[in-house]
């Protein structure tokens, strides 16, 4: 009878292990959930590793309310090792280790750091929240930084990468910043809400002066109008129009086309990416005079687009003022009207802004936020400017004259009648000029400019002007020297 119940022991113990083995641990194919889909904002930098190819690792850290630390580590790995005094669970087919404390705080409910996170097979990635915002870091040497101000990363900081270049090279006019680190060059795109850093070591030892012609790597008939993220291979795109071509196409970082649009006149102001579905799907707003046009990663348009309105469009803009993916796309067309549409093609309701007459139309638009308030700077044709609410009806009132053949730059102040417009005026000199009374005031008629900027060059927390002159860069500080 004892052997018996020896025998009837050991059968029940080895059943329960094989059925805990597979209903734990077996993960035949690789299609358990991913975790970056669902982790919570509780958790403040998450990191993945494929040093083991076949099974990446992805662990996520943070504290509580309580200040208590937090680690979990998701594994695919059938044979995982459960590290001693954790515990394990079954998830999504998939398994989440950690100990007691951290396996209670996870919950599906995905906040900033999964919009925010991007993966690609075989690359390891950081993702984490800094004092600033948000940073992802990757092996491939490229750097994501979600901040207000333009700064030289610590990642890149910690390659050599100390200072912001000023040379003149036309690589200063393509990118916001260039950076020389070791084995190569970190070049910076300003794409609104985000800075994207990409490494590139063919460019380490470029140096072009005035009597030089521009470096033929340079594709000159193609121009970068923004970076939007390939959520299906979450990697980058590189939208590029093609001015012997007639188009603006998508290039992937492998260098190969994901979409092309054929279009018949040259794109006004930037490409914006858009997720009007909040749901980590992009798409890509671009326009020119004929219509607004939002292009899905297929290469198709988006239910309502493109967006043609009754008369040429002269200035295009997307806002996402709160950066909570509401979207409004500002259309300024040649009959004097800004037509406010969503990221649907619906006309915003309750926007009101008042045409313009006498054959006045609007070229430049942009957000200018000064403490909690929002302005919508609305550059003219006849050099005059409106500062608008975000319904379109008058915020401020400025007499200041800006040259609409140029993009203008803002330096902000406490408040709107301090912040002051830099642009180009028609014999090419640098002017600026506050809002409030008209006052020149600062860097204005000091140097002659074809293109300005406003950056923090230094990482001081306070952005220098930067003037762009016929292939020249120069930097100057908040007392208007020149610092480079």
């Amino acid at each position: 009878m004892r052997q018996f119940l020896i025998l009837v022991s050991a059968l029940a113990l080895a059943y329960l292990s094989v059925v805990l083995y597979f209903s734990v641990k077996t993960v035949d194919s690789f299609d358990a959930s991913d975790p970056t889909n669902y982790a919570s904002d509780v958790f403040t930098t998450w990191t993945i590793s494929y040093e083991n190819p076949s099974f990446p690792i992805t662990s996520f850290s943070g504290t509580n309310e309580l200040g208590e630390s937090l680690k979990i580590v998701h594994s695919y790995d059938v044979d995982a090792v459960v590290p001693a005094g954790w515990k394990f669970v079954e998830w999504r087919g998939g398994v989440l280790m950690g100990d007691m404390l951290s396996l209670r705080s996870w919950s599906d409910e995905p906040g900033e750091m999964a919009l925010r996170w991007r993966l690609e097979e075989g690359v390891n990635s950081r993702l984490f929240k800094s004092d600033l915002g948000y940073v992802l870091e990757r092996s491939n040497n490229e750097v994501v930084v979600w901040e207000d101000e333009l700064r030289i990363p610590k990642y890149v900081f910690d390659r050599g990468g100390l200072e912001i270049e000023n040379d003149s090279s036309d690589l200063n006019h393509k990118y916001v910043a260039v950076v020389r680190a070791q084995g190569g060059t970190y070049l910076a795109v300003d794409l609104g809400d985000r800075y994207v850093w990409v490494f590139d070591d063919s460019v380490e030892q470029i140096q072009i002066d005035e009597n030089d012609v521009s470096d033929k790597s340079l594709d000159t008939h193609e121009s970068l109008l923004g970076i939007v993220r390939n959520h299906r291979t979450r990697s980058d795109l590189d939208i590029l129009f093609d001015s012997e071509r007639g188009v603006v196409e998508a290039v992937g970082e492998d260098g190969g086309v994901v979409w092309a649009v054929e279009i018949e006149n040259e794109p006004i102001g930037l490409a914006y990416e858009i997720d009007i579905y909040k749901n980590g799907k992009y798409q890509t707003a671009f326009a020119t005079s004929d219509g607004v046009f939002l292009i899905d990663v297929k290469g198709n348009s988006v239910k309502g687009y493109p967006y043609i309105p009754s008369a040429d469009i002269t200035g295009f803009a997307v806002m996402d003022y709160d950066r909570n993916r509401k979207y409004r796309f500002l259309v300024a067309t040649s009959d004097g009207k800004i037509s406010n549409i969503t990221g649907e093609g619906i006309r915003t309701s309750g926007w009101n802004f008042k045409k313009l007459r006498d054959g006045v139309f609007v070229e430049h638009i942009h957000h200018i936020k000064v403490g909690s308030k929002d302005y919508i700077y609305a550059g003219c044709s006849d050099s005059s400017v409106h500062l608008l609410k975000r319904t379109g009806g008058k915020r401020a009132s400025t007499s200041v004259k800006v040259n609409s053949n140029y993009a203008p730059a803002f330096r902000l102040s406490s408040n709107i009648s301090k912040t002051s417009v830099l642009f180009i005026d028609a014999e090419g000199w640098l002017k600026e000029y506050t809002f409030g009374d008209a006052l020149e005031v600062g860097i204005s008629g000091m140097v002659k400019a074809d293109r300005v900027q406003m950056m923090d060059t230094n990482s001081d927390g306070k952005k220098e002007v930067v003037v762009h002159y016929k292939g020249d860069r120069t930097v100057w500080n908040t007392r208007n020297e020149r610092i480079d």
